[in-house]
């Protein structure tokens, strides 16, 4: 029983020692990136918002918008921190009504809460957050390719392709 226990303890050591000790430069990419997740939730929360909210519907504008922006993220192999800064500035304080954006924050405050208090498990309106991502963190800090909102492995990137896929079908694309 001890050589069991002191074998598991031996191969989970160097595990959480790694898991324990950041990279400086992966700290720093995924405090900068932080915008970069937002965004690709605020598109979650969008779609949440058009499902589960008809009264705060997005005009046909408003969508075709959305989908340009989308569509030209999806056609990116990075996403640049102030490109995304600019767009979510942009949604919040000229494309959304009032309303709209209150749900939105809403829905963001929502599942903060969940994640917070650990019962937060995924699901509409992209629950993804910037841990999970050392591999790209460590390509955007190469100056590689960064784009979280096409990773169809991510939650976030599944919820911006659902958002996606609804506009496309609204837009008749």
């Amino acid at each position: 029983m001890k050589k069991i226990i002191l074998i598991v303890l031996l191969v989970l050591m160097p595990i959480l020692i790694m898991a324990q000790s950041t990279d400086p430069a992966i700290a720093k990419a995924k405090e900068e990136t932080a915008v970069i997740f937002d965004l690709g939730r605020f598109f979650g929360y969008l779609n949440t918002m058009e499902e589960e909210a008809p009264e705060f519907a997005l005009s046909k504008e408003q969508m075709k918008e959305l989908f340009e922006t989308l569509t030209r993220y999806l056609n990116l192999d990075r996403i640049e921190v102030d490109d995304a800064d600019e767009t979510l500035l942009y949604m919040e304080e000229e494309l959304l009504t009032l309303d709209q954006l209150i749900y939105v924050d809403e829905l963001a405050i929502a599942k903060m809460e969940n994640r917070v208090s650990g019962s937060g498990s995924g699901g509409g309106g992209g629950s993804s957050g910037t841990g999970s991502g050392g591999g790209q963190l460590a390509g955007y800090v190469a100056g590689g390719d960064f784009n979280p909102l096409k990773d169809p492995s991510k939650t976030i990137g599944k919820d911006v392709t659902v958002f996606f896929d609804y506009l496309k079908k609204k837009l008749g694309k």
